[in-house]
């Protein structure tokens, strides 16, 4: 059980790319409690075109995580 609880509520975080350095970016991930970190991923984990400002979510599931981007409006 607690098991459970801990990935419902760690499964979903939003980020912001804040800048980009050649191959990884600098992101701010923002908790569901609603603190904010600081990290750094490598460029390639990004499923779109990445530029600072892209919004996206990681999503942790029980074997898997998942990052996806929000869509651009045309």
């Amino acid at each position: 059980m607690f098991k459970f609880l801990t990935i419902a509520f760690a499964a979903t975080m939003e980020g912001t790319v804040d800048q980009i350095d050649s191959d990884r970016v600098i992101t701010e991930l923002v908790a569901k409690d609603g603190h904010i970190h600081e990290t750094e991923l490598p460029i390639w984990l990004f499923p779109c075109k990445v530029e600072e400002g892209t919004i996206f979510w990681i999503k942790t599931f029980e074997d898997s995580v998942t990052i996806t981007c929000k869509k651009e409006k045309n």
